[in-house]
């Protein structure tokens, strides 16, 4: 039971980063480039720290492909957005970008290293 909140869990960062990757403006969707990095970042330690920790014994390996397959979607999803974003919001000082932004990748590179080592 455990390990099925722990696969909602990752399908719903996986899946929030391919919403944000999609070219449609929708309410969900990436307004620039560091923020669609962020929310990729986002869901590849989510699906890497949840891979380390989760008791993955009690679901078959082949419904780990469902969160994985939302984030290579997201993926092909942003590389197609990619372009056409700016590469910091333009509605956000860039002062208030780097007070988001450097917490942020903190935060992450904290839970990464720390799943890893």
């Amino acid at each position: 039971m455990i390990a099925l909140f722990w696969l909602v869990l990752a399908t719903a960062f996986t899946g929030a980063f391919a919403a944000s990757a999609s070219s449609r403006p929708r309410l969900f969707s990436a307004k620039s480039r560091l923020s669609l990095a962020l929310a990729g970042l986002d869901a590849a330690v989510t699906l890497v720290v949840l891979h380390a920790f989760g008791p993955w014994n009690d679901v078959s390996p082949l419904w780990w492909l469902v969160p994985v397959t939302i984030g290579a979607f997201g993926v092909g999803a942003a590389v197609m957005t990619w372009p056409n974003l700016p590469t910091l919001r333009p509605d956000r000082p860039v002062w208030l970008t780097i007070v988001f932004g450097v917490p942020h990748l903190t935060l992450l590179f904290g839970i990464l290293g720390v799943a890893l080592a």
